[in-house]
């Protein structure tokens, strides 16, 4: 039996007839690609890309995931493990075709301050072997390298503009004059910006992106790959709240030259942007990524 959270009679409908469709396909492709002809333990959930079903066989978790936007994804995520998947760090691939992927299900815990240095370290040297193709425009990739959108200021133009509920909190001055500074700059796309070199990059790269299970971790949503510059996805630092310690003992380990005021702007424009954040965690990070 297939689990999916309560809608209303109309939107229910609608998702029932979704959540059918993707069942059959899904039986479908374990019938006729695998020999399977049951599973135990499905279970079904919907995050912001895909429609995601979990199940079990022979004792292996699996992952079966539909994009929710077209072909598109599933074409980056073939890109990415055509690049990347014989270095260890992305989910170990089953199938792929134009409808779906299935993939093995990660184990693990998302990347915490807590973690290992010796995770950090691995992950460093990681993200310097994803970052080591140059790629053309900006944005997620169209084919091969290159980005959707010719260049930065395109890609910002198509970009929603970084808003916050002024509500949520009883704001003071500081506070007040804090959060303005903030969102004008998130809007204001760098001049530097435009000159950076773009290269390979995750594109959607934070704490539960990053699964860590002991003294391993996998990467996983690969489908926003595009052309990016490395600060671009170097933002989860901040995200996980990383200690000074420990963002040094990464940049000891990554290969690539970092620049700072960069990798600050696509901070604090995730922070502003990140919807499960209360406004004053936003305020708190800020002030956090300003002062590191």
């Amino acid at each position: 039996m297939l689990y999916f959270p309560e809608k209303s009679a109309s939107e229910g409908a609608k998702f029932a007839l979704m959540v059918d469709e993707i069942h059959e396909y899904m039986v479908y492709v374990l019938k006729e690609h695998f020999g399977w002809h049951s599973i135990t333990d499905p279970q079904l959930s919907t995050g912001s890309g895909h429609v995601v079903i979990r199940f079990e066989k022979d004792g292996k978790r699996m992952v079966f995931r539909v994009p929710k936007y077209g072909a598109h994804q599933l074409k980056r995520s073939m890109l990415a493990y055509r690049h990347f998947g014989a270095l260890g760090f992305m989910p170990e691939k089953l199938y792929q075709d134009g409808k779906c992927i299935l993939e093995s299900f990660v184990e693990g815990a998302p990347l915490g301050s807590q973690v290992r240095d010796i995770v950090i370290a691995d992950l460093a040297k990681s993200l310097s072997a994803l970052h080591c193709i140059p790629a053309c425009g900006f944005g997620p990739l169209d084919w091969g390298v290159q980005g959707h959108f010719a260049d930065a200021n395109a890609f910002y133009a198509a970009q929603r503009a970084p808003t916050v509920d002024r509500s949520e909190l009883d704001l003071s001055a500081h506070n007040s004059a804090t959060l303005n500074v903030a969102l004008a700059q998130a809007q204001d796309v760098p001049a530097q910006l435009q000159d950076a070199p773009c290269f390979m990059a995750h594109g959607d790269l934070w704490r539960r992106n990053i699964l860590v299970n002991q003294q391993n971790f996998k990467i996983i949503d690969w489908d926003r790959i595009g052309a990016y510059p490395v600060e671009f996805d170097l933002g989860f630092l901040f995200d996980v709240e990383f200690s000074f310690e420990q963002r040094q003992l990464f940049f000891t380990n990554y290969a690539h030259p970092v620049n700072t005021e960069l990798l600050k702007w696509f901070a604090n424009r995730n922070v502003l942007l990140n919807r499960g954040l209360r406004l004053e965690k936003k305020l708190e990070k800020i002030r956090a990524i300003n002062l590191s």
